[in-house]
């Protein structure tokens, strides 16, 4: 996998196949094989590319200048490395909130935006979640920390019919995961994020992606999106928590690739 210096850090990205730029930006666990069930799928039309987040994967693990919008500018910085442009943005949870900051600070860069089981800013009930998982985290450890949070964003159906896959991805981060107070900056990167009352500048064309059973994101936060976000629209599946692009590809391939073709004349 290729590795390139962006400003402070070394940053590990993953691409395959041709054509428009289409980036997937992972969530808190910071993998580019998190979109595993995706690059099959899309890089038969499209450049498709990813990559671990400062502080995750194989990318440097600083120890400072973690936030939302410092991802989003790591984000410009390889694009500008690679010569894009502007590129379809994906973004799951903690990566919707990276494209937030870019659809508002760098919309030019941005050719339409997929959010997937994000949230808006931190409520009580997502805060609690968050300040919980960072506590396992800095009393219990990180195998501890892995393994409860598996249980949110694998749910259910992930350890019931999908766990191999699930334990290879826990794997994946276990080879490669953070110090524990870099892991800490990075979840408290996600209770500092809140860019709400911008939200309604946003006007690059918005799909909005929430699963029913999604008990780490709510569908309500993808509702609150949609409410803040002109023109964007909600495609809600029945099944897959808040990993719905794993515990549901099929399903989540096939919405966001209509949205996608409908909007491959964006510039």
């Amino acid at each position: 996998m290729p590795r390139v210096r962006l400003g402070d850090v070394h940053i590990n990205y993953i691409e395959a196949g041709a054509g428009d730029a289409l980036l997937f930006v992972p969530g808190l666990i910071g993998l580019s094989k998190a979109w595993e069930f995706q690059f099959p799928h899309f890089s038969r039309s499209y450049r498709c590319l990813s990559f671990d987040h400062r502080g995750a994967g194989e990318s440097d693990k600083v120890k400072e200048g973690y936030s939302t919008g410092q991802i989003a500018a790591d984000i410009v910085a390889l694009l500008d490395e690679l010569k894009i442009e502007r590129a379809h943005i994906v973004g799951a949870s903690t990566g919707g909130c990276i494209l937030q900051n870019l659809c508002l600070d760098h919309p030019d860069r941005v050719r339409c935006a997929v959010f997937t089981n994000t949230w808006t800013t931190i409520d009580e009930y997502y805060g609690r979640i968050q300040r919980l998982r960072k506590d396992i985290l800095l009393h219990c450890g990180v195998e501890t920390y892995i393994q409860a949070s598996s249980i949110w964003t694998g749910g259910v159906t992930m350890f019931r019919n999908n766990y191999e896959t699930m334990v290879d991805l826990e794997n994946r981060q276990r080879e490669t995961i953070a110090e524990p107070d870099v892991l800490a900056r990075r979840i408290d990167m996600t209770l500092a994020h809140d860019r709400l009352s911008e939200l309604p500048e946003i006007t690059r064309p918005a799909l909005i992606v929430t699963a029913k059973d999604d008990v780490l994101t709510p569908p309500y936060f993808a509702e609150e999106l949609n409410r803040a976000i002109r023109g964007s629209r909600v495609l809600v599946l029945e099944e897959g928590g808040h990993n719905s692009y794993r515990r549901n590809p099929e399903g989540w391939n096939s919405g966001v690739g209509a949205f996608l073709k409908e909007n491959e004349a964006n510039a």
